[in-house]
């Protein structure tokens, strides 16, 4: 049986990571508030949009000799659930822009990190 996510139950699952650093877990609450708010369309996507580019940078800057923290893997997860289950179809378009831009980081990341690319 699939588990039922609430906004509860997700801000309760994202304080348990652990590891996490403090940016992720704050961003992890504000997504977990900015779903309690009455907001216009366009306010909303704004506000989603920015702070899941923010959490993506920051998801990216937690690279550690090309390998992911898994504390970061489980917060990018546990953000997906927060959207979907607090956006539904509205979250998904800024999901997966910011899941672009995260696979786009992590790929330059590992692009510079390869044996044989020079780093200027």
């Amino acid at each position: 049986m699939k588990e039922q996510f609430t906004a509860a139950t997700l801000a309760a699952n994202h304080s348990e990571i652990p590891g996490l650093t403090p940016g992720l877990a704050e961003s992890l609450a504000a997504l977990t508030e900015l779903g309690k708010h009455r907001l216009s369309a366009s306010e909303e996507h704004e506000h989603l949009w920015f702070t899941l580019h923010d959490m993506a940078q920051q998801i990216a800057d937690t690279v550690q000799d090309s390998a992911l923290p898994l504390s970061s893997f489980r917060a990018w997860i546990v953000a997906s659930h927060i959207v979907h289950a607090q956006f539904g179809s509205r979250g998904e378009v800024a999901w997966g822009r910011a899941s672009g831009a995260l696979a786009a980081r992590l790929t330059n990341i590992s692009l510079r990190r390869e044996p044989g690319n020079v780093q200027t």
